[in-house]
């Protein structure tokens, strides 16, 4: 009798496990049936580019200015921070810094501005003031941030005070602003792109743990209140249940190349423009890449190089199962007879195109952007 009630045990285990394990199978393909679903019926596209904004009304001025492509199909999300101090182009005022194109012509100036940068549509803007941070994050419980460096600033004339140790910790609304808004040390503005992109990150990574599902409502709410969107209501809970739960590898960050300069006494950021095309192209386009895989070779000479174009690559849809560095060359060419081959030469009409059985694209000096 109890050898029986063992072997009976055993056997409701197996098959426990058998259950756990087939639900598992089947739950990323059923979340990705739901995501698609929902993208058709609030979107009626499953590739979206949206920009957000975080600004100071009072100010008239963004801190932060970053770009997601958003690929319902795959639940990928790529962020491309555009530095605040970028000089752009703004339609009706001539040159200044892009943190201004919102104080000159709200959200959709500043939207513009970045559509004519990467040569690509926006479909949509959320613009977040402060007040409204602070209350997403307090409504949350706060957030886990591994702050890079001890931080203390004081101005008093602009009411600014950071205060923060290094480590690992919870941080409230009030203390993720400034860990956001600190940007004096060494890094400077791209230090804090950086700590944007990471917070981003954190949040997102939060929202997806079952026990903020039930927040959700409340922070809908305080979003409905206390940010500017072109979005409905029904796109935003949308995206908030689409992406709920999404693996952490799933979401990509990189910032636009460029270099520091100066404009008459204006400290600024001069873009690669000719890359913020490129990218526009690779990662922002709304059609689906060809899916060979591709082989990237970055002999630029700028091993940093591989975050922005490995991430504008796959955060586009583009199948780049791996990529090597390689010895500085002059030149850049693409090779192979795919599709995939022939759509690149495409995006870089002006690079050789080599026939070869493996789809490469090599990324020489000559193609290296103007950049830090």
């Amino acid at each position: 009798m109890k050898r029986r009630r063992a072997l009976l045990l055993v056997a409701l285990l197996a098959l426990a496990t058998l259950a756990i394990a087939g639900f598992r199978a089947l739950r990323a393909p059923i979340e990705h049936q739901i995501a698609v679903s929902t993208a058709d019926q609030v979107f009626g596209s499953h590739r979206l580019n949206v920009l957000l904004l975080g600004y100071q009304a009072d100010e008239g001025t963004s801190d932060t200015v970053l770009l997601a492509h958003l690929d319902i199909d795959r639940r990928t999300a790529t962020l491309v921070s555009i530095p605040r101090d970028s000089w752009v182009a703004i339609p009706g005022h001539g040159h200044d810094k892009i943190n201004a194109a919102i104080g000159l012509g709200g959200p959709s100036s500043t939207a513009r501005v970045v559509s004519q940068l990467i040569g690509q549509p926006i479909d949509g803007t959320i613009a977040v003031q402060p007040d409204a941070a602070k209350a997403i994050v307090d409504a949350m419980g706060g957030i886990n941030v591994d702050v890079d460096e001890t931080m203390n600033y004081d101005d008093n004339a602009g009411g600014l005070h950071i205060h923060l140790h290094k480590g690992e910790q919870y941080l409230t609304g009030g203390q993720v602003l400034e860990y956001i808004r600190f940007r004096h040390d060494a890094a400077s503005d791209w230090g804090r792109v950086r700590r944007q992109q990471r917070v981003i990150k954190d949040i997102l990574a939060q929202v997806g743990q079952p026990q903020q599902w039930a927040k959700l409502p409340h922070l809908l709410d305080i979003a409905g209140k206390n940010i500017r969107t072109t979005l409905s209501q029904a796109q935003i809970t949308a995206l908030m249940k689409i992406y709920r739960g999404v693996p952490d590898d799933n979401v990509r960050t990189f910032t636009m190349p460029g270099r520091a300069g100066w404009a008459g006494d204006a400290s600024v950021v001069y873009l690669d423009e000719h890359w913020a095309h490129l990218i526009g192209s690779l990662l922002f386009d709304k059609h689906e890449p060809p899916q060979d895989n591709v082989l990237v070779v970055n002999a630029t000479g700028n091993v940093a190089f591989d975050s922005a174009v490995i991430g504008a690559l796959r955060g586009g849809g583009w199948n780049v199962s791996t990529f090597v560095d390689s010895p500085k060359r002059p030149h850049s060419r693409i090779v192979g007879s795919t599709v995939a081959a022939s759509a690149l030469g495409m995006l870089l009409p002006d690079l050789p195109h080599v026939a070869g059985a493996t789809t490469t694209l090599v990324l020489g000096s000559d193609l290296a952007p103007q950049a830090d």
